[in-house]
């Protein structure tokens, strides 16, 4: 079968599978009992709606992670990936459902993390390749340790950035498209299944019709993370460490930042608050124009340093430089408005 047919096969199925989750989403989390009721304080979403996104975008997906686990050569490969995306993805609806502690669900990821490294270790990231640098560094015996860390700070930073709609599913399609640029031909069906399960759900997603959930957040971000690894292995001559570092740069960046805040603050790094970059967005401009600057700024300097690999430390300056002035000067703006009241 060609490879065209193949792909084809990969997004229809993949879009059937979405839309048949996402049309059926409150009957089916109503049986799951993962349904999100708007609480009027940090959730202001007008009625209940159904969490199944991660169900919408996982189910695909993982269909076809199996089935390149029995038609190519890399049944290891696929067959951990898709064994490690069900667990996050059910760790995510039992999070759903029952509110686990995050430093329950953060060690738990790490274990999850560290068995896979352990049974693949072409999953590991035993080396990096800076575009700036003439000589490769090798991580040697800390290449489990920052691989592990690597994977579950991009889950947190990911189901932090889930605040709004649109936001993460938004994300991950420009990862995907990121990662087929680079990718082997064997993986390029999984990357079409995951991008057309992805554009399903963003449909009913920004109309309202569900949310991502933490089931959502949880699975893409481990196989977002997964995939990359695996594909930077193989192409780091072509996709150097911090071209990968700017894909992730922003969603990253603001999650430590809040970390920090919230621990200044004396409050639990992992505690709820209206802090995220996707908040001061929200409460500057209407929502659909805050997320094509917030994908806009998360998404496209990734997107177009992948045409042009050496300038990815440009970009992530670039990047830093605009997420900076976001951030300070709503701040300035709401300390110059408070002087001129006294």
């Amino acid at each position: 079968m060609s490879s065209a047919v193949t792909g084809l096969l990969a997004i229809t199925g993949a879009a059937a599978v979405s839309l048949l989750v996402c049309v059926y989403a409150r009957p089916i989390s109503i049986v799951l009992g993962i349904l999100d009721a708007p609480d009027g304080k940090r959730k202001i979403h007008p009625t209940i709606t159904p969490l199944v996104g991660g169900l919408a975008i996982g189910l695909p997906t993982l269909l076809a992670l199996f089935y390149g686990a029995v038609a190519t050569d890399f049944l290891p490969l696929y067959l951990v990936i898709a064994i490690a995306g069900l667990a996050s993805l059910l760790l995510g609806l039992l999070d759903d459902r029952a509110q686990i502690r995050p430093i329950y669900r953060l060690v738990l990821s790490f274990l999850l993390a560290l068995a896979v490294l352990e049974i693949v270790p072409a999953l590991l990231l035993s080396f990096l390749h800076f575009s700036f640098l003439g000589q490769v560094v090798f991580l040697e015996q800390f290449a489990l340790i920052f691989t592990a860390v690597c994977i579950v700070g991009l889950q947190n930073a990911i189901n932090m950035a889930d605040g709004k709609n649109g936001i993460v599913i938004g994300l991950c399609l420009f990862w995907s498209v990121e990662l087929l640029l680079f990718a082997p031909d064997h993986l390029r069906p999984v990357l079409l299944t995951l991008g057309a399960a992805l554009l399903v759900t963003l449909a009913f997603n920004l109309r309202g019709r569900l949310f991502l959930g933490d089931s959502g957040s949880y699975f893409l971000s481990f196989i977002i993370a997964l995939l990359t690894v695996y594909v930077y292995d193989i192409a780091f001559t072509m996709l150097p460490a911090d071209l990968v570092a700017l894909w992730f740069l922003i969603p990253v960046v603001d999650c430590l930042r809040v970390m920090a805040l919230r621990t200044f603050r004396g409050r639990s790094p992992f505690a709820s608050d209206r802090s995220h970059l996707h908040h001061i967005l929200y409460h500057r401009m209407p929502w659909r124009w805050g997320l094509l600057v917030y994908l806009g700024l998360t998404g496209m300097p990734g997107l177009l340093a992948s045409f042009a690999p050496d300038t990815a430390p440009v970009w992530s300056i670039a990047a830093l430089c605009c997420y900076g002035i976001i951030i300070v000067w709503p701040e300035c703006h709401s300390q110059e408005a408070g002087g001129a009241a006294k």
